[in-house]
């Protein structure tokens, strides 16, 4: 029985290095020049942000409004388009992988839909707004960075508090 465990936790020991190899990262830039091909565990996008397999991830506002242009509804043997009815829904990323110089992302269905979700141009769908980013522009920093520059002149918040913020704010950047 000793024997068994000693042998089962060496196993587990020459696997456990193993599976840390098999993570695949590729980068947009990678994935434009056709360095990296097929199944990905993370992305990181044209604009820096990084998304990985299991995360959690927001629907924006589709880009023509009506229905998602990069975001379809995975029917089977078809596609169906997403209605932007399933705008500000969360889906969880299930796979990626590298398609003819894009990512495609496979996700799981947003709650009341029966299909779960292709997003077939990653970055596109990105870029866009159809997948909200935690990034922003230095317009939209500088904005709220204003805000919080009011705060502190009203004494309302301390200096410390200010420069967390204005840390936090460059943190978001876009690329």
């Amino acid at each position: 029985m000793k024997s068994i465990k000693l042998m089962l936790i060496s196993i587990f020991a020459v696997l456990m290095p193993m599976s840390s190899f098999s993570q695949k990262t590729a980068t947009y830039n990678e994935v434009i020049s056709k360095q990296k091909k097929g199944k990905i565990d993370t992305y990181i996008t044209q604009n820096g942000e990084e998304f990985s397999v299991g995360d959690t991830i927001t629907l924006g506002v589709s880009f023509s409004k009506e229905q998602f242009d990069f975001i379809m509804q995975d029917a089977g043997p078809t596609y169906e388009p997403l209605s932007n009815i399933a705008s500000n829904t969360q889906v969880v990323i299930n796979k990626m992988s590298i398609r003819s110089k894009t990512v495609q992302v496979e996700t799981t269905k947003p709650q009341g839909y029966i299909y779960s979700l292709i997003i077939d141009n990653f970055d596109s769908a990105v870029l866009n707004g159809e997948v909200k980013t935690k990034l922003i522009t230095s317009k939209q920093a500088f904005k709220e960075l204003l805000k919080w520059e009011k705060k502190l002149e009203l004494g309302l918040i301390t200096e410390e508090e200010y420069e967390r913020k204005k840390k936090n704010l460059f943190s978001k950047l876009i690329h």
